[in-house]
């Protein structure tokens, strides 16, 4: 199965790819929402895990366009957030986020939500 983890921090991206990895997701990494965009207009994806804080297009707008595309609107997208709880969440699963992670990243939550979208490996 293959993820696509966007983030515009590097940090952050290499710390979600390689929980990822441990899952035995393959993974490609993108740096903002247009890059995601791009990706996924010549591959196919099974999740995309997205930053909510990024320049350009927030990880809710990244969303909405996913949603809004034929081809790309049942691929889970999981908004990835330091705000739990916050309007921001609550936009992204309004946009059609199939789920949230807060941070700090914990694996275990990662790992349920991954269980309750079918895509545990």
């Amino acid at each position: 199965m293959k993820a696509i983890v966007t983030d515009d921090s590097k940090a952050t991206r290499t710390i979600l790819s390689k929980l990822m990895q441990d899952l035995n997701f393959e993974v490609e990494e993108a740096a903002d929402g247009g890059q995601l965009l791009e990706v996924l207009t010549r591959e196919a994806v099974d999740i995309c895990l997205i930053d909510s804080n990024m320049p350009g297009m927030t990880g809710t707008e990244v969303i909405r366009i996913m949603k809004s595309h034929p081809a790309w609107k049942n691929i889970p997208s999981i908004l990835v957030t330091d705000e739990i709880a916050s309007e921001r969440m609550n936009g992204a699963l309004e946009a059609g986020a199939s789920g949230c992670l807060g941070r700090p990243l914990k694996i275990e939550k990662l790992t349920d939500l991954l269980k309750r979208l079918g895509l545990e490996q």
